[in-house]
């Protein structure tokens, strides 16, 4: 074009560059998708444009647009219900099972069906079942998570020695992040798993006293206070708020740094990188 106009003798010429937009983007993408599993699952080219049902629902269970993480609101964590205080080796896959559920890992909602059901239990022995404290009620430990998340309420996770061992597993990290953990309380972490919980924005803790685990009952909420000072190398103070009004306090403590602690505040890791990047999408808007 500049070519032509400065042919022409034009002094100075506009370009218009039409740019696609993220949902035209996200368009394409799920026409190529969609293509290209009905040429594997038929051995035919599809027709463009034209996506079966079939492919249509294979899509949507498998793949998801996410939103981001939303970043600290600056306050104290208080009164949070424990989910699961997991007894014994917990590794990444009773965390989130793989098998059948890895055809799930594009779709953080429906793999986060899987979170805690290899985990045992340590009041009642059982993998994978918790209890409501909003209701009383025996269920799976997703269930639970779920209907807290739909109250509002973040919740915690207590676990026993070498926690999180086995595969880096991200979606033992990403799930309990969607579904509403603001914490993890542990005898002691597996490394990987204790980098992953960082990057998404969730408090990888320790008690200082690992006698302090056998503390934690099945009722109780937490408090994790002091959190506007939380630095490296500073101890974190928690509360456990116990059904029968009686309390116990525990020191916690954390190997986040500061650039770890910014991607708490943020939300996650991604935000900081978002953030740090200048790039703004219409949900920032």
């Amino acid at each position: 074009m500049a070519e032509i106009a400065r042919r022409a003798g034009v002094v100075r010429a506009t370009i218009y560059v039409h740019f696609p937009t993220r949902e035209s983007l996200l368009d394409a993408v799920m026409e190529k998708a969609v293509a290209e599993v009905a040429e594997a699952a038929s051995g035919a080219e599809p027709q463009q444009g034209e996506p079966t049902e079939a492919l249509v629902r294979v899509l949507r269970a498998t793949w998801q647009k996410l939103d981001r993480f939303q970043p600290w609101d600056g306050k104290d964590f208080l009164g949070l219900p424990v989910l699961i205080k997991a007894k014994g080796k917990t590794t990444t896959d009773h965390i989130s099972a793989a098998g059948k559920w890895l055809e799930f890992r594009g779709h953080l909602d429906n793999i986060s069906d899987n979170m805690f059901t290899g985990a045992i239990n340590a009041f009642s022995g059982e993998a994978g079942t918790t209890k409501n404290l909003l209701t009383g009620e025996k269920l799976s430990v997703p269930k639970v998570a779920r209907d807290y998340k739909a109250h509002g309420l973040r919740w915690v996770v207590v676990g026993d020695e070498n926690y999180g061992e086995g595969s880096s597993r991200e979606h033992a990290a990403m799930s309990p992040r969607f579904l509403g953990a603001a914490a993890v309380l542990v005898r002691s972490f597996a490394r990987i798993h204790e980098s992953n919980l960082k990057k998404q924005g969730i408090l990888p803790l320790t008690f200082a006293d690992k006698a302090d685990y056998d503390e934690v009952r099945e009722d109780d909420r937490v408090s994790i206070v002091g959190l506007a000072d939380l630095a490296p190398g500073k101890d974190v103070g928690a509360i456990l708020h116990h059904a029968d009004g009686s309390e116990d306090p525990v020191t916690l403590r954390h190997t986040l740094n500061a650039e770890q602690i910014a991607w708490f505040r943020a939300g996650s890791a991604l935000n900081v990188i978002k953030q740090q990047t200048g790039r703004v999408t219409p949900e920032d808007r």
